[in-house]
């Protein structure tokens, strides 16, 4: 596999036909929170502000890397429980719940007033009745839609141009996402040879999971960051 050196890491979203940037109020929030994060110097300026403006593009691994950073930085106030209005959920992820509470699948269902809709799916209406103070009571079995938010409402509204998200984590993620690129941008620019040899094992790692679906490829990529910012949490004693 061929590494290409030509433009930087930002340049290469900068100058992507599709490209459209990131600006308005929100880019300014995410700006002053990632400027907190970098503390510049020793970053340049320019450069913090080009990857603000690349924010509205995400690589594939930077979303696998925002599904896998939302639990670790999740301040656990219950708002995804009580004020997105309504969920999605699956039959069989209601049929995990009512194994998980001991209960009938049918008792569930009327406890929690879920509305069939007619494909396989349930719509259920806030404020989440396995919500106990601002913790849920059924965490491990919990349905797809609440384990992947909100990193699932930052892809859609940046896809639809930006937008704000009710999750009081989701600009701190896009932040994550920014510093991250300005230090891709600074190792670019000061050690091309360590550059290489990161972007080279991103390939590589993308490589391994060429044969699978979209969505199994970002689950692993996801998983593989999950387990390094477990390990970065909690090192073993050397």
């Amino acid at each position: 596999m061929q590494f290409m050196e030509s433009k930087s890491p930002l340049d290469q979203i900068l100058s992507r036909s599709d490209f459209k940037p990131f600006a308005g109020p929100r880019a300014f929030t995410i700006l002053k929170l990632a400027k907190s994060m970098l503390q510049i110097p020793p970053v340049e300026e320019k450069d913090v502000l080009k990857a603000v403006s690349s924010l509205s593009t995400l690589l594939e691994t930077e979303v696998a890397m925002i599904y896998a950073m939302q639990d670790f930085i999740c301040i656990k106030c219950g708002d995804c429980c009580r004020n997105r209005g309504s969920i999605r959920i699956s039959k069989q992820e209601l049929k995990n719940i009512a194994d998980y509470k001991k209960k009938s699948y049918k008792q569930i269902k009327v406890e929690i007033r879920a509305v069939p809709l007619g494909d396989g799916t349930l719509r259920v209406r806030q404020r989440c009745k396995f919500l106990v103070g601002n913790n849920c009571s059924i965490y491990s079995v919990r349905p797809a839609t609440c384990q992947n938010y909100p990193a699932s409402e930052i892809i859609k509204n940046l896809a639809n141009g930006g937008g704000d998200d009710p999750c009081p984590i989701d600009d701190q993620l896009l932040a994550e996402i920014l510093v991250k690129r300005v230090f891709e941008e600074r190792l670019f620019k000061e050690d091309p040879k360590e550059y290489k040899k990161m972007v080279e094992q991103r390939q590589r790692d993308l490589a391994n999971f060429a044969n699978l679906s979209s969505h199994e490829r970002l689950n692993r990529l996801a998983s593989s960051y999950r387990k390094y910012l477990q390990e970065e949490a909690n090192p073993k004693n050397s």
